[in-house]
């Protein structure tokens, strides 16, 4: 695509309206508007923010090349389709569908109609992931937490669908293996899905993760720690910053490394131990992530989260629901 694309939304309830400041600031897009069933909430919107609010999804799909989809989880699917049927590019929120099948087939439709594909994993964008990246090798165990406060919002789905699979991507991401087992248990505490999951994955590689989310939290924390050989690696998601350890041979020149290091000798091995603390873009993430999908449609390139890695997450995140609901059936029989 030589021009910039014109690109409407689908949805703008709270995440939506963000996507929708980020599209009115991206330049190599043109924002032609965006469509939402409430039509009272739509007037609202096109008041404050002068984007043109469009009749029906119809409107809003003939006036674009590229659909960023911001509505309900179980709405994915059907809009999804109506998208991709139409021949645009389609840009989803995680998660990507209610079941397997249903991504299945969007993933299906893309390929056929070569329509990009692209969902909202969000961490992926993030400055401390990216300051690493090329530098995961191997990682032979991985540990994540992610505790958000209470809010109602976002409780049409099981906190593993909601925060947990934030981590699954990564850790599908970081080790480039496929999930060979998995164990979990979960609770359900304010709502009548699971509030707090802990779950245990074994990939083809041998790494193994621990993930545990919450969303009954005092106070938010999301911390991954990863270990491969040699180096250890601290993320904290939240601050989006990360500290590195690594064991190296003694010649090596960490005064050349971006960002603050420090070293100290390791016993009489020739060898010493380098803390790093690498320098981490500032960006706004969601925009990053919309810029980035807008990119891959105007140079025709692979998208940066892609549907099948999309999938990919949902597959692992449903599993874990099933394993997990079946630690709850143990306790609450006839759940």
């Amino acid at each position: 695509m030589s021009t910039k694309p014109n690109v409407g939304l689908v949805g703008v309830g709270h995440l939506g309206r963000i996507h929708l400041q980020k599209l009115q600031q991206i330049e190599t897009c043109n924002f032609v508007g965006f469509y939402d069933i409430d039509h009272e909430k739509s007037r609202q919107i096109n008041k404050d923010s002068g984007a043109y609010s469009a009749e029906s999804l119809q409107d809003i799909l003939e006036k674009s090349d590229i659909i960023s989809v911001v509505v309900p989880t179980h709405d994915h699917h059907k809009v999804g389709k109506e998208v991709l049927q139409s021949g645009k590019h389609l840009f989803m929120e995680k998660p990507l569908t209610e079941t397997a099948s249903q991504a299945e087939e969007l993933v299906k439709m893309a390929s056929e109609r070569g329509s990009k594909f692209g969902v909202g994993h969000i961490e992926r964008f993030n400055p401390a992931v990216q300051a690493m990246a090329g530098k995961i090798g191997n990682p032979m165990f991985i540990e994540a937490h992610r505790l958000n406060p209470f809010n109602p919002r976002g409780l049409d789905v099981a906190v593993i669908s909601e925060l947990m699979i934030h981590d699954i991507d990564l850790c599908l991401y970081f080790t480039q293996s496929e999930v060979t087992d998995i164990q979990a248990s979960a609770v359900q505490v304010l709502s009548d899905k699971m509030d707090i999951a802990n779950a245990r994955l074994t990939f083809e590689s041998g790494c193994v993760a621990n993930l545990t989310a919450s969303r009954i939290s005092p106070s938010g924390m999301r911390k991954i720690r990863l270990f491969q050989r040699d180096n250890y690696l601290s993320f904290d998601l939240k601050e989006k910053k990360v500290d590195s350890y690594s064991l190296v041979d003694n010649n090596f020149d960490d005064k050349a490394l971006k960002g603050f290091s420090t070293s100290f000798q390791y016993g009489e091995t020739g060898k010493k131990i380098v803390f790093h603390k690498p320098e981490c873009s500032v960006y706004d993430m969601i925009e990053e992530e919309l810029r980035r999908f807008i990119d891959a449609v105007i140079s025709d390139s692979k998208p940066p989260v892609t549907g099948e890695e999309g999938l990919a997450a949902l597959k692992v995140a449903l599993e874990i629901e099933r394993k997990a609901h079946e630690s709850l059936e143990k306790i609450n029989p006839g759940l």
